[in-house]
């Protein structure tokens, strides 16, 4: 029989068909690609550490007959547990619940008597601050440093177990970035606040009562420091309001205490504006050397001071 065109254009067909490649996928499916571990800087695997030991040698003291601070004890314990759970974290700037990197369990003995635990207490709390503040230098963002920094401020009011800490809303976050000037400008405000109520406070107390007395050279040194923060600024310095609202009514002692101390915790506040926007180690001097005038008239501090909710 004839081949036709048509019977040969079919017959190309199918011979290009029969050379086709299968559609049927052979071989093992490619693996999806996981992500990197993440990795733990050595600063804060060494704070991490630090505030291990420190929280194992709080728990030493749990029940002890000698140790009658018990309460602080316990608010102590979970100010270590909040910190951990940031400094141990992949990303300590996120309040979520995170997987923490391994930390070695240190061995802590148990102490015989209240001079040894205070000894050892005193050892762990300043070996924690050293590696906090490590962290804070290494850090190189504002709120990363201002982490670092407000948990060796907290740590640092471990050293008055007649106070508490309290466990408050405030905790690290990000934050925006801000300039310096700014900063010393909210620094200065509170300065110039804690100045008019220290003023107040000592015109409505008798002569005698002992506030009087803390509030004297702590009005001095103040004022000291309002200079400082005025000349750094220069010719951007704010203007100092008339007056100022303040925290309590300041009509007994006990609410010009209160007053004082709110104040007090607000110029800490002010500091940790300007160790956000400054790596300068000053300022978190000044941050932590602000405990001393807070607790000076019985104020508490939450577990990350300098932080606002």
């Amino acid at each position: 029989m004839p081949l036709t065109r048509r019977t040969l254009l079919i017959g190309a067909g199918l011979a290009l068909a029969g050379c086709a490649p299968s559609p049927v996928i052979s071989g093992a499916p490619a693996l999806p690609v996981s992500p990197p571990a993440p990795t733990q800087a050595p600063e804060a695997a060494a704070a991490q550490l630090a505030l291990t030991l420190l929280d194992a040698t709080l728990a030493g003291l749990e029940g002890a007959a000698f140790w009658t601070a018990q309460p602080w004890l316990g608010a102590a314990r979970a100010q270590c547990e909040a910190h951990l759970a940031r400094v141990g974290a992949p990303d300590p700037l996120s309040s979520d619940e995170q997987p923490l990197f391994g930390s070695a369990t240190p061995e802590v003995a148990v102490p015989a008597d209240a001079a040894a635990a205070t000894a050892a207490l005193e050892a762990a709390r300043t070996g924690a601050v050293t590696a906090l503040e490590a962290g804070a230098q290494a850090a190189g963002d504002g709120a990363l440093r201002l982490l670092y920094a407000s948990a060796a401020t907290g740590v640092t009011a471990l050293a008055d177990t007649t106070l508490p800490p309290l466990a408050l809303d405030a905790a690290p976050r990000r934050l925006q970035e801000s300039t310096l000037a700014a900063a010393q400008g909210v620094a200065l405000g509170h300065a110039w606040a804690l100045i008019y109520g220290l003023g107040v406070g000592v015109g409505r107390l008798a002569g005698d009562d002992p506030l009087v007395a803390l509030a004297m050279p702590r009005l001095a040194a103040v004022k000291h420091l309002r200079n400082e923060l005025r000349e750094a600024l220069g010719a951007s310095a704010p203007s100092q309001p008339a007056a100022f609202e303040l925290p309590t009514a300041m009509d007994t002692p006990e609410a010009i205490r209160q007053g004082w101390a709110a104040l007090e915790t607000r110029l800490l506040e002010g500091y940790a504006h300007c160790v956000a926007a400054d790596p300068a180690p000053r300022w978190r001097q000044l941050m932590a050397a602000q405990v001393a005038p807070v607790q000076a008239v019985g104020g508490q501090l939450g577990h990350w001071p300098g932080w606002v909710a």
